[in-house]
Order: C-alpha cells, then structure tokens, then sequence
C-alpha cells in the first residue's frame, strides 16, 4: 500500500555506507577514551546520526534503526538533538518492536541538516525534548483486538487505548484493505489521527466505508459513522454522506476502525462542496489535505558507543519468501549487510549467527529462515587488538510485502537448497527441523513430477486424463526421489535420536507426524521408524501425545516387525496415557491396535471385540451407502497404487481406509492388499503376520483364501517349498468350496515338479 513504510520492507540502516565511515567515523582509533554522550542531564549509551541534504529537510522526518537492546520498553531513555548543541527537539516514538526495531519522527529546526539520535542507559529525570507542535501529517497506528461494541465509538476508544500496540506509521490518507503493519489476517483495533487543512471554507460532505466498524470525528466531534459488524458500501448511497460547515485554517481529524475478523477494509472519503444527495460523487480525503508532503524519511547513521568508537553494524532485507505445500509458514530469504567501518574490520571476514542455530563467516551472507520469528542475530568483527566486538538485534522475520516487479525476482526451492543443505539439524528446534523435512519431501514431489506424462495435447481444458506411469516409470521415479527423502529423514530424526534443543511438545509431535511415516513407508526403514516414535514418546510430556506416540509404536511392532511381544508393554502404557480419552479418533486408534495385537497372539474373541469398540468410539457413523461408497474408494485407490508400485501411497491409503472404518479388519480385502503391498517389497514374514491376524479374528473373512494362497507363493518365492505346499493343503483342507481350488491343485502340481516360481502378481480383482 502506497504510504506505509513497513517494517518489514525497510528493515536494516540504509543509505550510508563509505560516506558516513568517511564524514563520521575516519581515523578513529576504537581504543580511544570514552565520548561525551551526556545530554539531558543523562549519559547515554549510543548515538546514531541522521545528515539530511537540503533538498530533504521537511518539517518532520521519519527514521527506522536497530537498537540492540538498549532503548528500554517505554521507550523513555531515547531523545533527538541538533547537531553540536544540547538541545532537544520535539520526537515522537513510532513504534519499538517487535524485537529491537525502532521507528521514530522528530521535528527539525530551520536551516539545520544533521540531527544525532541518542539512546540507552538512563532516562532524564523530566521532559528533556519540547511537545510536540506540528500538525502536519497522518499517523496510523494499530492495535491488538480488544473485545468491545462494535456499535459504539466509546466502547472501541476505550478498547483501543487499552491495548498492546502493534505498529505505527505516518500514513498518506485512509485507504486500507488490512492492517499494514501485519502481514496475517486477523483482528484489530486502528486509529488514524491529524489535521485536516482547509483553505476554502464552506460546506463538506464525509463518507466512511469499513469492514468492520468506523467513526470518523472532526474537532473531537462524530460527524459520520459505519458501525456495527458488516462489509463495506461500494456505493455512495443517499444517506451515506453527512455534511459539516468547515472554517479555513487546521481541524483535529480522528478516525477509529475495529476489524472483527480476518478481513478488513478502511477508507475516508469527502466531497467538497457537495451536489445532490443523490448524485454524490466521493473521493479520498487526498495527501494534500494532510499535508504528507511534510514527512519526509532518512536513513540512521552508523552506531556510535560511549566506550567505543568504532562498532560493528549491519542491515539486512527480507527478500522473499518460499511457500511450502503443506505448511501454512513459508521459508524467507533474507540478505545480511555488514556494515562495520573498514578500519575496524580490515578487511576481514565477518561471523555470523542467525539466531537460529545455524551460523556463518562471509561479509554479505544470505540466509534462509525456516520459518517466521523473532531472532536474535549476532555480528562479531574480529579487531587487530583486543576483544573482538559484537552487534546483536533482535530482528522480527516475516514475509515481506512484494510488487510485482519483486514477484519476478522471487527465489526458487533449488535457490534455497545449496544453502539448506548446509545447516546443522543438530542445532534447530522440533518446529524449524519440520520445516526442513517438508523442504526435501517438496523437493521430492517436484522430482516425481517431472517423470509424469504430458497430457495429450487434444485433451480437453480443465479435464483430468487417466494417464498412469508403468512400473518401470515408477521404480525409476521412486530412485530418483528417494535421495531428497532419505534427507529429510536424516534431519527429522535427530531430535528423536540424539540430544537436541528443547521443543515444544506440539512440535515434536507434529515433526514424528511427519518423519515417522517417511522412515516407515519411503524409506521402508520400520526398525528407524519404531526408533523415532519411541524417542518421540521419550521427550514428549504431554500425556495424550505421549500416548499416541506409543501407539504408533505399538503398530510398527505388531505389523511391520511382527514381535507383538514388544507392543504388549507400549499399549499398556499407552492406556494409562490415554485414560481420559474415551472417544474420537485417538480412542478408537488405540482400540485397532489392541485389536491387531490380539489378533497376532491368537486371542479371536479380544480381536473382534478391540475392532468393534475402536468403530463404536470413533463416533463417525456413516449411513450404509456413504460406507460402501467411501470402502470402494478407498480399495480401489490401494489396487491402481499397488498395481503401479507406488508402495507407499498404497500403505498410506490402506492405513486411512483401517482408520476411518476399524472394523473392515474382520473382512478380509484390506488384510490382502496389506499383504499384497507387504509381498511387493519382499517382505514375506509380515505376510504372514497379516494372514495369521485374519486366521485369528476372522478365519471365515471371504479374502481368507486368497491371503492363504499369497502366503503359499510368497513360501516358493522365498524356497520354502515345503511349507508352500502344506499351506496350500491347508487351503484345500479349510476352503474346499472355494473358486481357487483349481488353480491351487495346479500350483502344488507345478511346485512338486520343481518349477521356478513367479513373481508375486497384484491379486484378481473380485468385482
């Protein structure tokens, strides 16, 4: 939005450079004795000055810097004088935070070009600068929501003036479509206030338009009012307008606005000399009427310290952001300036550290952050002598406001990689390393989807062909993924693993969430799988996510290890865990798993009776058609993955289709194409896991025959010919009706005769 100077966009000390460190700093020792920054009555801690040209001198100037820590939460020890004099003039505190950013105005004085801004240590004791005078300009300034009555000017005055402030700037009109000084949608609280300078008298018509509710009021008066919870007016209806008589000469203009919701929208409009109600013609109260054009903005010198003349300094930029699919926080490249005086660093290498674990030694690094926050970034300049020296800021990161000019300079995921590949995971919390796991899985998906075929070029616009890789274009696929995944497991896994920053227990839970499956199915690591869940338990306090770790655990053991023995001592504890939890979808996870060990141990009646309680707790009853609709999606998606050799989207969809309907354990189907999906990666001995499971719980299931005839071919595969051929008896002795008693006669006939087996085929799909 034109006008705002946000932040975010302006991070960092511009404009400087070889110029100041000539004028200001040149031939300086950073050993000579302490400066005079006594002013006030009070010694300051640093100075940073401000050296306008005369063409851009304007009666209120706008400076932005970093204080690194030393301007105190009231903003009270920080004061702007002339150059050369003890004299304070007129400042206004803009804005301090988040973090270490400062954004301040002052008034300037006639015929003087150089002003030094000094802050930290004590306040004066009084009023050291004069009030504030000028009336030029219109300062924003928004606010966190505060419950109050959108009907009424009192209740969100006073809710404004009550709440923690978020940011504030001078502003060219009111015209906004959101809170400028954040970039995530949400609920706030904004107050515009200056003087409107009239040069004609006579008779003014005002509009306001908001979403949500606004007052606009002239010396201190309410003259027009949107209130309530609504959207905005796209017309200027009779009515809308309401009309004042204004004097010539400067009138107090207030406009407060409440966003009750994500969305918002503010605007002020007038028409001078106003026709016809029905005939109104507004427009925004324009920059003029303001008078913007006497804010100006300048950039803050280098810093200065009372012990040290000669200190490190940086800026940086935020240059863009990164989204990523199946995160609601995107990466953010942000470029960093060392901006120390070269006498001071000689020419030398500058470290750096980020403030997120990761750190770095070049003069003008650029750094990628995982995610938005608040980070506390260091510089230290190695000196010829002494100590080396240190600038440390907080510094608030966050996707920056882009052009469209910008949008074509945007960074690519193959950018960011060189410098993400870098990164010691050892060092980033449960949160960023998630982050980091979702950078390589989206990698992966980018891989995948170069191997995908076009869509034929007569296919119509909008229309999704079936289209489908060979299982060779697969397995080639799945080569050329597996080196991004086999990353993002590396990373991921460390916290779990090893010792590793502290993290909240949300964001370890939500990083098992994401690397488990990836160890389990990507990978087909189950032993690293069961490890991370287990580590993941370990660290987590939280009782309930504890619990679901260990039942994830518990999983692994019984299906994908099959030493149901191991399961026994995670689901206890899991119970107690999970005590409190008698309903939804983790009740009822845990209830399936009991009912998976049951069934390997032999206990049918425990089984059957763990799988109706995991369905009856999940509480999501469906009607009989929506059930069969929603089975037969999900067994027709697990047989086009599995006969395409996309494993792991075929265990991903069998573990939703169990989830959302437990008791399709007893049916047989999804014990089969478990099983299938199990064969295909040549793991036999978790084929025959699953087919002991339905033997125990559902031994008259109509899949058990084809599972007893996949665990005979699985039996050759492996040159267990023997006990190919007693299952297959087996099969004969308990299925004697059964459609394949002819060809499994005709496989005993082929495996006596000492033929080699085939590979196992995807099962015949019974319509």
């Amino acid at each position: 939005m034109k006008g705002i100077h946000h932040w975010r966009v302006r991070a960092g000390f511009r404009g400087f450079g070889v110029f100041w460190a000539a004028v200001l700093l040149g031939g300086w020792d950073a050993e000579a004795p302490a400066q005079n920054f006594k002013r006030a009555g009070t010694e300051f801690q640093a100075l940073r000055p401000v050296v306008l040209a005369p063409a851009e001198v304007r009666p209120i100037i706008v400076v932005e810097f970093f204080h690194h820590g030393q301007i105190n939460a009231e903003g009270s020890n920080v004061l702007v004088f002339c150059r050369g004099t003890n004299k304070a003039v007129p400042t206004r505190l803009l804005q301090l935070g988040p973090g270490d950013f400062c954004r301040l105005a002052f008034e300037t004085v006639g015929g003087q070009t150089t002003y030094d801004i000094f802050y930290g240590g004590n306040p004066p004791e009084a009023a050291a600068a004069p009030a504030w005078s000028n009336r030029d300009g219109l300062l924003l300034e928004t606010r966190k929501y505060k419950d109050c009555n959108p009907h009424q000017l009192d209740s969100i005055r006073k809710a404004f003036e009550s709440s923690e402030r978020i940011g504030s700037d001078y502003v060219e009109n009111v015209f906004h479509s959101s809170n400028p000084f954040s970039l995530k949608p949400g609920p706030f609280l904004s107050r515009y206030t200056g003087y409107l300078h009239i040069s004609q008298p006579g008779t003014y018509g005002f509009f306001t338009t908001s979403q949500d509710a606004s007052f606009l009021l002239i010396d201190d008066k309410e003259v027009v009012s949107h209130p309530g919870v609504h959207g905005p007016h796209y017309q200027a209806r009779p009515g809308l307008r309401k009309e004042i008589p204004l004097k010539a000469g400067a009138h107090k203009f207030e406009y407060y606005h409440v966003a009750v919701g994500e969305s918002a929208i503010m605007v002020a409009a007038w028409e001078p000399s106003p026709g016809p109600p029905d005939k109104a013609k507004p427009a925004q109260i324009p920059p003029e009427a303001f008078r913007v054009q006497s804010v100006g903005r300048a950039a803050a010198g280098p810093v200065q310290l009372r012990d040290v003349k000669l200190f490190p300094d940086f800026q940086f930029t935020i240059r863009a952001d990164v989204p990523l699919p199946d995160s609601n926080e995107p990466l953010i490249a942000v470029e960093f300036k060392d901006m120390s005086p070269s006498a001071l660093t000689g020419g030398g290498l500058a470290r750096w550290d980020f403030g997120d674990g990761q750190t770095a030694q070049e003069n003008n690094p650029v750094h990628v952050y995982l995610r938005p926050g608040l980070y506390t970034v260091k510089l230290t300049t190695a000196r010829r002598t002494g100590k080396p020296l240190e600038m440390v800021n907080r510094i608030y990161i966050d996707r920056p406001f882009l052009t469209r000019r910008d949008e074509k300079k945007l960074p690519t995921l193959d950018q960011c990689l060189p410098i993400l590949d870098a990164y010691d995971a050892s060092k980033l919390d449960a949160a960023s390393l998630r982050q980091l796991v979702l950078v390589y899985q989206f990698k992966a998906d980018q891989v995948a989807t170069a191997f995908e075929p076009a869509a034929p070029a007569n296919s119509e616009e909008g229309a999704s062909p079936a289209i489908q890789l060979s299982p060779d274009q697969v397995a080639k696929m799945r080569e050329a993924v597996r080196p991004w995944i086999e990353k993002a497991v590396k990373v991921g896994q460390a916290p779990f693993l090893a010792d590793s920053p502290v993290s909240e227990d949300a964001d370890l839970y939500g990083l098992a969430q994401v690397v488990g499956p990836m160890a389990r199915d990507q990978l087909g690591d189950s032993q690293l799988a069961l490890r991370i869940w287990q580590g993941a338990a370990a660290k987590i306090k939280t009782p309930a996510l504890q619990g679901h770790c260990l039942v994830e655990a518990a999983d692994i053991a019984i299906t994908d290890l099959v030493q149901p023995d191991k399961a026994k001592p995670l689901l206890t504890a899991a119970d107690k865990l999970l005590a409190e939890t008698k309903t939804g979808l983790s009740a009822s996870r845990l209830q399936t798993v009991w009912g998976d060990f049951y069934a390997a141990t032999r206990e049918g009646a425990k089984a059957r009776q763990a799988y109706a309680k995991a369905e009856e707790v999940l509480g999501a009853h469906k009607a009989h058609t929506e059930r069969t609709a929603w089975m037969g999606a999900h067994s027709r998606s697990t047989e086009e993955f599995l006969k395409t050799g996309q494993l792991e989207r075929a265990a991903a969809q069998i573990r939703q289709w169990q989830q959302e309907f437990p008791t399709e354990k007893l049916a047989g189907y999804l014990h089969l194409l478990y099983a299938r999906y199990w064969a295909a990666r040549r793991m036999f001995d978790q084929v025959m896991g699953l087919n002991e499971q339905l033997q125990t719980a559902a031994p008259d299931a109509p899949y058990a025959d084809q599972l007893l005839l996949l665990c005979a071919e699985c039996d050759w595969t492996r040159g267990q010919t023997d006990r190919a051929i007693a299952t297959l008896k087996d099969l004969l002795n308990k299925y004697p009706g059964s459609p394949l008693v002819p060809a499994v006669k005709d496989l005993i006939q082929r495996i006596q005769s000492g033929a080699k087996p085939k590979a196992v085929k995807p099962p015949k799909i019974k319509p």
